[in-house]
Formats: C-alpha cells, structure tokens, sequence
C-alpha cells in the first residue's frame, strides 16, 4: 500500500511538501509586509505632492510681498499719505493710472487696492470711491459685513496678513478670495495711513490640490502663521480638535483618529509659516490593499492545493521506478519481502545477497577462464568491445590485464607442416596451432596474449610501454626467436607479419587490420616470410599534393603581391609532399616544375616576362633543374615569388600615385557642387569609400574630407572679401546647400562665425584706410 507507514513514498511525499512551504512561507511574509509597504508609499507619495503645491504656493505668496513692497514704494502713491490735502500735488485719477501701471504676475491676485483712512477713500486700478459703496455695492468681500471690514482688515497694523471666507460662505458657484492687508506706510504700526488689500483667488489653491492623491476621498488644508484655515477642500472649513497639537514639526506623515476614523495624515510646512495638511481615511487608501490581500490568500490557498497534489503526482512518479524494481526483485528471486522494512531496506538486502552469489558464480568461472580469454580477445580484435568492458574490473574479471598504454598485433600464419604433420587430418592441424598457440603463450610472458582467430591464424596481442626502437627491436627479437623454434624444432615453416605500435587499447582492431594487410603481401615475399606494416603502407605511391583550388589561391596572392602568403603556401605544399611523405626525387622534381609553371604563368598574366628575361640571367627552369636539393629549389622559387611581388607592389605605387594627384584635382575643380562627397570622389574614380580615403591620406596626410572642407574655407574666406555676397550666396557657392551646415563647420575650422570672419575683415581694411 503506498501509504504504508514504513514505504519511502511517504517520505517522499513529505519531502516535496517541506519543499514547497519554502516560497509560500516567504509569500506569506511578503503579504504581511504589504499593508505596511502600501501606507508608508501612499504617505510619501502625499507628502511629494503637498511639497509641490506648497512650493508653488510660497513661491505666489513671494511674489504678493513683492508687489505689496513696489505699490507701498511707488513715488507718486506715497503722496497720498504724506502730503497733507492742501498741498497735494496729484490728483486721484493719477493715482489709479498708477495702480494701472503696476504689473501684477502672480496668478493667484485677482485684485489689489489702496484703501486711504483719513478720507475714508479706496483706490483700485480702475475706479477711486468711499469704503462704504466699495465694500457694500460694488467688491463686498465674502461672508464679512461693512463693519467687520472695518475692524478687521482696514483698521490696526497689518503685514500680508490674511482672512478667508467664515465658514458657512463656502459657495462653489461664485469665486471666493482670500484677503490679504499691509498697512501703509509700510512699518508704521501705530501710524497707519492706509491699508493695502489683496485678494487672493482660492480656486487656484484648490486646483493645485486637487493633484494629490485621494483629494475626493479626503480633506486637504492650509493653515496660515498664526494657526487659522485659509483654504479647506471639505464642507467644514475648520480644523479638527486635537490635529493642531500633531503638527509640531516642519513636515511628516503619521496615522491619526478622529471621530472614530482612522485618518492618514500628511503635512509640510513652508517658508511663509502656511501648513499644508491632508487627510485622508486609512479605509480608502487600504481599499486596493484589501483587493490584492484577497486575491493573495485566494491565490496562496490555490497554490499549496496545487503544490500538494503536484508534490503527491512527483512523489508517485518518484516511487514508481522502486516499486517495480523491488516487485522485478520480488518475482525474479522469490523472496517473501519483510512487511516491517522499507523499500530501500529490501533492495539492498537483495543487492547483498546478489553479490554473494556473485563470488560464487566468478569462483565458478575460473574453471572457464581461458575460453572467456579468447572470446574478449577474438572480439577485442574485430572492433566489437564496449569502452565500459576495458575498465581495469571488467578486464580482471575476463583474468586480462594490460598495464602498458601501447598495443600491437602479430598474425602467424603456418604455411607448411608437412614434416611435422602424420597425416592429413583436422586432428593434426589442430596439434599445429597447439604447439604454436602454447609455445608463443610461454616465451610472451606477461606482455602480451594469444589466441586462435576464426580463420585458423593465430593472433598476439602485444602490450608495450610506447613505440620507441627499443620496443621494437623487443618485438624483431622475440618474432626471430619464436620463428627459429618452430621452423627448427618442429620443421613447421610459418609466415609472421607485424602491424603498427599504436596508443590505447581500443587501436587493437585497428593494429589486427594493419597485421591482416601485411600478411597480404605474403604472395609477393613468399612462405616463411616477416612482413611488417611500417615497411609496406607506403609502397606503390604515385601522385603528389597540389590541387586545382591551392595553385588559383597560390596565382591569387602572387597577383596581389602578398609575399607571405604566397610563401606561406609554397611552405605549406613543401611540408606536405617532402617533409611529411615519402616522395621520390622524380616526384619532387615533377611538383616543383609545375609550380615553377604557375609562376611563368602569373608573370606572363601581368605582362613582367620580359623583364624577368632581362633581370635573370639564367632561364628558370634549368636553375629549378639544376638544383641539387629540395630546399634548394624552394631557395630559388622564394627569390623568383619575390621578384613577382615586388613588381606588383611598384607598379601599383605608381597607379597610387597617379589617382591621389586626380583626386586632388578633382576635388579643387568640383568644390562648388553640393553632391561632391567621398562616396561621389571614390564613384567617380572606380573605387570603394574606404580605399579612396586611405590612399588619399597616406600620400597627403590627411583624410579626404578634410582636404574637402579645407578647400571650401579657404575659398569661402576669400569669398566674404566681397560685402556684396551674403553669406548663404557664399556658402552655396562653395558646395553647401544652406548657410546653417556653412556656419557650423566654418565656426569649427576658424573659431568664429563667417558675419564675426567678415566685420573683422572689414575692421582690418578701415585700421588700413585710417
């Protein structure tokens, strides 16, 4: 049963199990974390979009105490206070054109006016009348009586200090302000003459904070220096008890309760004393939190069901290949199993009990271990053993050995037993391979083995250090030895032949092909014969390494000059066929004649023959055949490569310079045309861009576009001499379609503009004239 207490399916299962509560333990640590994470980045996100309105809040109230210091300065304005009504010299009317002239750029000031106590007067930038038909008819200020005007604002000392609309005014459809005083003169606090009053548009407070987040869902506020609401996005226009005692500091964020809701609060102070305050119910921002928070324990449920039924199916997959294995052990053995161990208990029970019979059946096979030999041996030499059957274990068991890392194969063939032999009988050939099968066995020892192929030839495995002289002059002495005893003792004449010393074990099949090929060659050498390998797999070779492709390459570089390469390639055909092959000398002599043959060609091909003929006074071939050594003829071929190569490199100096003169020609004649480029110069002579300003820089030093632009300047300077020429006429008449491309790489080069290049000519002629 798989639930078996003692099966290991349940280990397994639990195992995958304990795997699995890894990542949901570290989700389920991430899901703690992330109301915290939510709040603390919704707080500063709030906080960032406070800072920005209050930045653009104290930057506007700057800038009203800087219009508040230019009226109250204002020369003509001054008058109104100072000069007594007698002896006034300005009359209203230019008092209000002076407000008029006053430039209001703040957007938050919708207007601005002088209120005058002696007379009871108000000045704005369009009309003068008394406070009470301004305050009452034509601009009453929100929620405030003539009399609270009066006393509040027009009265007492006041420096840009501010009244919004009482609570209970708040009208959305009309435009409420935000009064704003200074007393005039400014400084006088117990003299005041007049009182400057600003109103100040709350609608564009209000626009700036509704850019914070969650603005609908909560309550933004400001409160001036001395503590008062100026601007309240909520019905109440009030602060909440308690909230003032929270905003000790300059700015931050906390969590605060008030009428039993939890609220997340937000503040930051400015330079002018305002605070800038948000509110907003921690149910809101928390409202995604709770969604995502669902979805994950939704999700995390999912996800361990899942978890457990994929570690029950990898848990099953798992114990699968074991409990066929101990079922396989079960059937194929008998055994009863143990209900009290495990699988794993059982299988190396069975495991124990197997290799015991194991030493048994190897105690068994000892009897048998000559005919296993042979098999591996006989299998060894076709090619047909696995690599995991050469382990040193697997060869110890077959009772092989082979402690060097070289190997070789003698095949001995018994070619004539006559006088040996009784009769001619199947029983008599087998007591021939016998004699020779135990007698080659005796004097190998340990460094090698014997044994009998399917065709009736006897086969030694030889196993040597390396394949050195000694090694081989080993292998000549004990061939010569073994030989000497059968044709002398036994009158058994046999024909022996040898193959390669190669590396590593599995070469053997390998040396046993070599050997066959030798032994081949028996017809030609006759009965009682040594053939070896190394002295026949050469024989009959006719034909030398120089295809068709290797001399097109070999003409190739010879054409281009390339003197290394085409050394490299003569080197490369030498190596081959001289220093790596046995070649005859007639072979040698034949490969060189036909390079020296390409050669000719190639010189005949770039029209150089005749001067080959006069600078060499000896005819090619005879030095080629006159040589007395290989490397003398690659001696003489290298100085005829040379010759070529340095034909074909003065020759294409002399074509360089040709076309470098051209190109500079053609670029003086032809810097007016705006198309004139290195592409166009490299087209026009048949080249490629990159070629073209190579070889135009390595005879002048310079690259080819640059010699183009410095043509264009120098011409264009001369050029703006003439005043009459603008500067777009001179820049199209030296190759520029408009004057914005002159200007830039003129200014480049010279350092200045052309119109700064010519007032300085023209400064240069009148210091001349003067």
């Amino acid at each position: 049963m798989l639930l078996r207490r003692k099966s290991i399916f349940l280990t397994l299962w639990l195992s995958y199990i304990m795997i699995l509560l890894i990542p949901v333990t570290v989700t389920f640590l991430l899901y703690i974390n992330m109301e915290k994470a939510m709040i603390d980045y919704a707080n500063r996100s709030n906080l960032a979009l406070l800072e920005q309105a209050r930045q653009v809040v104290d930057s506007n109230l700057q800038e009203m105490e800087q219009l508040g210091v230019q009226i109250a300065t204002q020369p003509k304005l001054q008058t109104l206070w100072t000069i007594k009504d007698a002896e006034k010299y300005i009359q209203y009317e230019e008092a209000v054109r002076s407000l008029r002239n006053i430039r209001n750029g703040s957007r938050f000031i919708d207007n601005f006016y002088i209120y005058l106590r002696d007379d009871d007067t108000v000045i704005s930038s369009n009309l003068k009348t008394d406070a009470a038909t301004f305050f009452t008819e034509l601009y009453p200020l929100p929620g405030r009586s003539l009399d609270q005007v009066r006393s509040e604002i027009l009265s007492g000392y006041h420096y840009q200090d501010f009244w919004a609309a009482p609570q209970g005014t708040q009208d959305r459809s009309t435009t409420n302000v935000i009064a704003s005083a200074f007393t005039l003169p400014l400084g006088e606090v117990n003299n005041g003459k007049g009182t400057l009053i600003m109103l100040i548009n709350e609608q564009q407070i209000l626009n700036l904070l509704k850019q914070i987040q969650w603005v609908n869902n909560g309550t933004m506020l400001i409160l001036d220096s001395k503590g008062q609401v100026i601007v309240s996005t909520g019905v109440r226009h009030e602060l909440p008890a308690g909230l003032l005692a929270e905003l000790s500091g300059s700015s931050g964020y906390e969590t605060y309760r008030t009428e039993g809701q939890v609220q997340m609060l937000s503040y930051t102070t400015g330079q002018s004393g305002w605070k800038y305050i948000s509110l907003v119910p921690k149910s809101v921002v928390l409202k995604r939190v709770n969604e995502i928070k669902a979805w994950a324990l939704a999700l995390l449920a999912f996800v361990v069901a899942a978890g457990s039924a994929a570690a029950y199916w990898m848990a099953y997959r798992s114990y699968s290949p074991i409990r066929d294995l101990v079922y396989t052990i079960s059937k194929g053995r008998s055994v009863q199993r143990n209900e009290s161990a495990n699988e794993y208990e059982f299988i190396r029970n069975s495991i124990t009990e197997s290799l015991a019979e194991g030493k048994e059946l190897k105690t068994k096979l000892a009897g048998h271990l000559p005919v296993v030999r042979a098999h591996f041996l006989n299998r060894l030499l076709k090619g047909q053993v696995d690599p995991a059957e050469l382990a040193p274990d697997s060869l110890a068991f077959r009772g092989v050995q082979f402690p060097f890392p070289c190997v070789g194969v003698v095949l001995i063939e018994a070619d004539e037993s006559k006088e040996f032999r009784i009769e001619e009988s199947e029983r008599d050939y087998a007591l021939v391979r016998f004699i020779i099968l135990n007698l080659s066995s005796e004097l190998l020892g340990d460094s090698g083995y014997a044994t009998e192929t399917d065709n009736g030839r006897l086969a030694l495995v030889l196993n040597v250090p390396d394949s050195s002289e000694e090694t081989l002059l080993y292998r000549d002495r004990f061939i010569a030895e073994l030989k000497g005893i059968i044709e002398g003792r036994f009158r058994i004449k046999i024909t022996v032949a040898t193959s390669s010393i190669h590396h590593e074990l599995p070469e053997a099949s390998r040396c046993y092909t070599e050997a066959l090929n030798a032994l081949d060659y028996r017809i030609i050498h006759g009965i009682s014969s040594i053939i070896h390998y190394d002295q026949i797999r050469d024989m009959g070779r006719t034909d030398y390494h120089y295809p068709t492709e290797i001399e097109a390459q070999f003409m190739n570089v010879l054409k281009s000059g390339e003197l290394e390469a085409a050394e490299r390639i003569l080197d490369d055909l030498y190596e081959r066929n001289i220093g790596s092959r046995d070649t005859t000398p007639e072979l040698g002599k034949l490969l060189f004649m036909n390079i020296l043959g390409t050669l000719l060609r190639v010189t005949n091909a770039l029209k150089i023959d005749e001067k080959l003929s006069l600078e060499s006074a000896t005819d090619p071939v005879k030095l080629i055949l006159n040589s007395t050594s290989a490397d003398e003829m690659v001696k003489k071929i290298k100085e005829l490569i040379a010759f070529i190569c340095n034909c074909v490199r003065e020759a294409r100096s002399e074509q360089h310079e040709r076309w470098q003169e051209r190109m500079k020609q053609y670029i003086d004649l032809h810097y007016g045309d705006h198309s004139l480029s290195l592409t166009t110069v490299a087209e026009h002579f048949g080249l490629t861009p990159a070629y073209t300003s190579g070889l135009f820089k390595k005879q002048y030093g310079i690259n080819l576009s640059d010699y183009m632009i410095e043509v264009r300047i120098s011409e264009a300077k001369r050029l703006l001499a003439d005043p009459s020429l603008t500067v777009l006429q001179v820049a199209q008449k030296v190759g520029y379609s408009t004057d914005i491309g002159f200007i830039r790489v003129f200014k480049k080069i010279e350092g200045i503009t052309p119109g700064k290049y010519r007032e300085m000519l023209q400064i240069s002629g009148d210091r001349k004239e003067s």
